[in-house]
């Protein structure tokens, strides 16, 4: 679980930039790179665990 947790966050501060979150096409990468990571892992890319991951990110990116 330690290497998903390192890929999420190598991506998502690669894709993210401050105001992502207002914009469509900042969230839309990040989501997309998120579920990226998740189907390498061959983890669900929607539901609880996305939905989680994803709130993480807001949040502290």
């Amino acid at each position: 679980m330690d290497d998903v947790v390192r890929d999420i966050d190598t991506i998502v501060k690669q894709v993210s930039y401050s105001g992502w979150t207002q914009d469509q096409g900042g969230d839309r990468t990040v989501r997309k790179e998120l579920r990226q990571v998740l189907k390498k892992y061959r983890l669900p890319l929607t539901g609880d665990l996305f939905g989680r991951a994803y709130a993480y990110i807001r949040e502290n990116y």
